[in-house]
């Protein structure tokens, strides 16, 4: 395959995996130029296909968690507003969090 179509695959593929759609739509834009412009060799059809069957692999499993971590922060946000701060008696309750602090590595 020729360097910048590979170039252009692996591009999109570290998009994906980075989470960043704009790279990748971007990357994939300059592809479909690229192979317009240059256009491809039947020999090398097999493998652009099973790269492009890979890329949409990752970007469905990509989806599928950014939808799961939305569902989360909903439930998070939804338990949040319906915890309780107040007794029957109508003093109110305190709860210590002792969650460890967030970290940059």
């Amino acid at each position: 395959m020729k360097t910048s179509i590979a170039r252009n695959l692996a591009s999109v593929k570290s998009a994906i995996i980075a989470g960043d759609p704009i790279t990748a739509l971007m990357t994939l834009e300059k592809l479909a130029a690229t192979l317009e412009r240059e256009g491809l060799p039947p020999a090398d059809r097999t493998a652009l296909t099973d790269a492009m069957s890979e890329l949409m692999v990752l970007a469905e499993a990509s989806l599928r968690g950014a939808r799961q971590v939305s569902e989360e922060v909903q439930a998070i946000i939804q338990a949040a507003r319906s915890l309780q701060t107040y007794d029957s008696d109508g003093c109110r309750r305190t709860a210590l969090v002792t969650a460890p602090a967030p970290r940059r590595f």
